[in-house]
């Protein structure tokens, strides 16, 4: 389990080689993360399904970077929502998009590595 700050932090980490050297990046990752949570949610409730856990309906609220903490799967929290936020920052620059998509894939192949493949048979 990560905190929000932690996801943060690691984000930062491969944009940055210090903190609080761009402010937009403090003014918008809780609304970046929130959106990214969003769209990794399908992941996480196929981990949760397999773990015979039950599935949420929506995905947390993200309105500060805080101790917050965020119970999902650490494959999603510490890997792949890091280079989410990272690929959402990287959009915006048009030097960067070649590791913006780079950084958005490695987010979507986290998820998929960390969610189990699930089928089933329609009876």
């Amino acid at each position: 389990m990560a905190t929000i700050r932690k996801i943060y932090d690691l984000a930062a980490a491969i944009l940055f080689s210090s903190q609080g050297t761009d402010a937009d990046f403090d003014k918008y990752a809780p609304l970046f993360l929130e959106r990214l949570l969003m769209e990794a949610l399908p992941y996480e409730n196929m981990i949760r399904a397999q773990r015979g856990e039950p599935c949420l309906q929506i995905a947390p609220e993200v309105t500060a970077i805080d101790e917050t903490e965020i119970d999902w799967d650490d494959r999603i929290t510490r890997s792949a929502l890091p280079h989410g936020l990272v690929s959402c920052f990287m959009a915006d620059e048009a030097d960067k998009k070649a590791e913006m998509v780079m950084e958005y894939n490695k987010f979507v192949q986290a998820l998929e590595e960390a969610a189990p493949a699930l089928t089933e048979v329609a009876e």
